[in-house]
């Protein structure tokens, strides 16, 4: 066997392999994740956190207080600052900026959950989709190909292609289909 053989052969093992495993499993979760991982740091600014597994780190001489994991602190309350941001900056025009900062956040709260779990996962996408979109037209047009091209991209391959088989919605599929 030549050299060019083997290499076919590889190649074809690898495709193989991407096409049953990857591409059905860990591509969709790995999206999933993805996105709602963007969403959910946003929502960790807009509210007060409860910081878990923390520790102090010594950057240039100074203690930094850092944590693994920040979970937002319920009941959820929207750190003046957001408000703020919501009356001047992030200001949309049909609706209250009060109004649209709750929206933001418990969207924020939500749809990322529902992602990582794969519960209404093309729906939870698809409203993020509009979410960035909503971004995109009133708070920074100018963010486009740096930012939310990737959003809505990643968004629309998960509404389009669904949540892949590490996900509720798939086991829930099969046993219903049972």
């Amino acid at each position: 066997m030549t050299p060019l053989t083997h290499a076919r052969r590889l190649h074809a093992g690898l495709t193989a392999f991407a096409a049953r495993w990857i591409a059905p499993d860990a591509l969709p979760l790995l999206a999933r994740l993805t996105l709602a991982g963007v969403f959910w740091r946003s929502l960790l600014t807009k509210v007060s956190t409860v910081k878990l597994f923390t520790y102090t780190e010594l950057i240039n001489d100074f203690e930094v207080e850092r944590s693994r994991l920040r979970l937002p602190e319920l009941p959820l309350e929207l750190k003046a600052a957001a408000m703020q941001q919501f009356r001047g900056d992030f200001a949309l025009p049909l609706l209250p900026p009060d109004l649209a900062a709750w929206m933001a956040t418990l969207a924020e709260l939500v749809l990322p959950v529902l992602l990582v779990l794969g519960i209404l996962t093309r729906i939870s996408a698809l409203a993020l989709v509009g979410m960035t979109l909503v971004i995109q037209v009133f708070v920074y047009p100018e963010a486009w190909w740096a930012t939310h091209a990737l959003w809505v991209v990643i968004g629309l391959y998960i509404a389009v292609t669904g949540p892949g088989r590490i996900s509720i919605d798939h086991q829930a599929a099969r046993f219903f289909a049972r």
